[in-house]
């Protein structure tokens, strides 16, 4: 056992007013101060047509306040150590801080003025624009990146929030306003329901205090994963190839849909992932393609769960010249999990490295922080380690066959190659 067995014992949950709640970690023993944080308004609560926005406004709020600029921003951090960061996700803006705990007041008063006053000075605006357009142009000539987004496209249906790439494309940043961005930083990013982690060495009164002044009132809803996203099955298989004759390296995604974070199908379906994508090094697909057969200088497999629902991908990066080979042998691999039991000893290597994964984040204020936040942002509970285990001791090898039967079926399982012209 650990502590992860003891968390919900050793972290208070405390309101700091409607719609703001607070995970409080303390700790004598470490002079420092780990803050995880996030408000309920990612890509997935962009206005329809201004694809983008929530990465630009996202970006903008390091960029100065009303009080200070970006230059003064960073002086004030560096001179104490300390960092803070801002990202956008599909579900949230993520905001982060660490700091020695003499400079909390310092560093959460900066991180207050960026989440509430932020300038939004048109000239930043477009230095900004600038950046999120040139990041764009590097998503679009990456292989596996252009892979994953034509893939998101295929997997989840028109409407679906995780459809949307979250930089947007280059057509809709640029059409994109300095009153959008106002709006949506007004109307929605300081509407939000927000929930912030600490854990670390300082008063709990003080950083309550903090969350309240600096988050006012918030609406009260709810992360509801059954929401209307539309149809939550897969259409049927698409294979689509995509030419990228400069490049020297060909990508293969395979992929559909999965389940939310919160589903109960999603602890044996990532355990079936681990086997199949982690386990050891990139699982039996590694195991099978790369070292075995020497086609992939990659291959691996993950699970994308969110608050919405989910996503499987498999992927290898190949010499154009192995596609064909490898893509054979990923999916006779993805067929084997489905009709063949997985072995005793893997299940429970798969299990103990989850278990593992668990204790190795716990051991920093950061891991801490960000553990606490994320059991609270999907409502799984403090406790959910402790029933996790309890969970495990009675997953089978028959609940993992099923769950690929249920999810890796190849009728329903979509194909990207991305690369330069096939060979033969």
């Amino acid at each position: 056992m650990g502590l992860e067995t003891d968390l919900a014992k050793l972290v208070d949950e405390q309101s700091a007013g409607p719609g703001i709640k607070c995970l409080l970690y303390k700790s004598a023993n470490n002079p420092t101060v780990a803050v995880h944080g996030s408000i309920l308004a990612g890509t997935s609560a962009e206005p329809s047509g201004k694809l983008g926005l929530s990465e630009l406004t996202t970006r903008l709020l390091i960029r100065g306040t009303r009080k200070l600029g970006a230059v003064k921003i960073a002086d004030l951090l560096e001179s104490v150590g300390a960092a803070v960061s801002f990202r956008n996700s599909q579900d949230s803006i993520i905001f982060q801080a660490r700091m020695t705990s003499p400079w909390t007041k310092r560093v959460l008063g900066v991180v207050a003025d960026c989440l509430t006053r932020p300038a939004l000075s048109p000239r930043d605006i477009e230095r900004e624009r600038e950046g999120l357009l040139t990041d764009i142009r590097l998503r679009d000539d990456d292989t596996t990146r252009r892979g994953m987004r034509e893939l998101q496209r295929l997997v989840y249906p028109p409407g679906h929030p995780y459809r949307k790439d979250r930089f947007g494309t280059a057509e809709t940043v640029k059409d994109l306003e300095r009153s959008d961005v106002k709006d949506y930083f007004e109307n929605v990013i300081s509407q939000a329901p927000t929930l912030v982690a600490f854990a670390g060495q300082f008063k709990k009164d003080e950083v309550v205090s903090w969350a309240a002044r600096t988050f006012g009132t918030r609406n009260e809803r709810k992360i509801n994963s059954k929401r209307d996203t539309g149809s939550n099955s897969a259409s049927k298989s698409v294979k689509r190839e995509i030419v990228m004759p400069h490049k020297t390296q060909a990508d293969i995604l395979i992929g559909g849909v999965a389940c939310s974070r919160t589903e109960p199908d999603y602890e044996p379906l990532n355990l079936l992932n681990v086997i199949l994508g982690e386990l050891g090094f990139m699982g039996r697909l590694g195991q099978r393609v790369r070292d075995k057969e020497g086609l992939a200088y990659s291959c691996t497999s993950f699970v994308n769960a969110g608050s919405f629902g989910g996503s499987w991908t498999a992927l290898a990066g190949v010499n154009p010249r192995n596609v064909a080979k490898a893509l054979v042998l990923m999916k006779e691999e993805i067929e084997r999990v489905r009709q063949e039991l997985v072995e005793e000893q893997e299940l429970a290597d798969a299990k103990q490295n989850q278990l593992g994964s668990a204790l190795m984040e716990l051991e920093s204020t950061e891991g801490i922080a960000r553990t606490s936040h994320n059991l609270a942002h999907f409502d799984l509970g403090l406790d959910y380690f402790v029933k996790r285990r309890q969970l495990f001791s009675k997953i089978t090898r028959e609940d993992l066959m099923s769950m690929g039967k249920k999810y890796l079926d190849s009728s329903r399982l979509s194909t990207v190659i991305v690369g330069p012209p096939l060979k033969g």
